[in-house]
């Protein structure tokens, strides 16, 4: 026997409702100071996750938050490729 699963709640919101959004980026935001801003958001979710993970070795959603984590070193190193190559450019050094 089907067990019956109500819909869920109808939700009004969307994206297109919201006009003043959370954070924007300034249209002058350099590409190199977006790269850096960016390797360090990484950072802080690295760091975050680690310490959870660290905290709680045994709980269930262990594997889920190390993919978490190793995706976020993973973004991380390229964006620190993408900066030193844009910085290698400015230099006039080619890499």
């Amino acid at each position: 026997m089907k067990k019956i699963v109500p819909d869920p709640p109808y939700s009004d919101i969307s994206r297109d409702n919201i006009t003043t959004p959370y954070f924007s980026i300034h249209s002058d935001l350099i590409p190199p100071d977006s790269l850096a801003f960016a390797s360090e958001l990484l950072r802080g979710i690295h760091d975050t996750t680690d310490e959870f993970c660290r905290a709680h070795a045994n709980a269930p959603g262990q594997g889920m938050l190390m993919n978490v984590l190793h995706s976020a070193e993973m973004a991380r190193a390229l964006v620190e490729h993408a900066l030193s190559k844009l910085q290698a450019v400015e230099e006039g050094v080619m890499a």
